[in-house]
């Protein structure tokens, strides 16, 4: 007869055999774009543990929602598993596009990316969770043209304080 104790022991051990460590690495978790810019997150997925490990999905959540467009490419580019100590190489996650015009204050917009999955190709466990930010910022000819009128009403007043004396 099994006691308790044995029972307990090899629910942990079972438990444990099908842990997988996951790591989900960005290239550059933190991007700058102007309105109608298109920003891609390219990251590494690594499984640091000794079980495969399936990656059945992933959550987007992006605080910026109705002046960005997210093109989520898990399907197209994230492998269905990783064995024990495999690494999925650079790949591209998704994509976040900046609407033109750009509707909500320019600024910093913060996410979350989250791979789903675990011991089969129907877990939906979370098995890693990243960070990333999006700065908006004004389009690059904005400042040629600010700086270019700051200019011409210097050249102007130049002009007139000279015509006076």
């Amino acid at each position: 007869m099994i006691k308790f104790s044995q029972l307990f022991a090899l629910v942990i051990a079972v438990a444990f055999s099908a842990r997988a460590d996951i790591r989900v690495i960005f290239d550059a978790p933190s991007q700058i774009g102007a309105p109608g810019d298109a920003l891609q997150f390219f990251g590494n997925i690594t499984n640091t543990g000794v079980d495969t490990v399936f990656l059945n999905g992933d959550s987007l959540d992006f605080s910026g929602a109705a002046s960005f467009n997210t093109n989520d490419l898990f399907f197209s580019t994230v492998p269905i598993s990783l064995s024990g100590g495999a690494s999925s190489g650079d790949i591209e996650l998704f994509d976040i596009s900046l609407s033109n015009p750009f509707t909500y204050p320019l600024g910093l917009y913060g996410g979350s990316y989250t791979l789903l999955g675990g011991v089969d190709g129907n877990a939906q466990d979370v098995l890693a969770a990243e960070d990333f930010s999006v700065t908006a910022t004004p389009e690059p000819g904005l400042y040629g043209a600010v700086a270019l009128g700051m200019g011409g009403l210097l050249l102007a007043g130049g002009r007139r304080h000279r015509t006076r004396e």
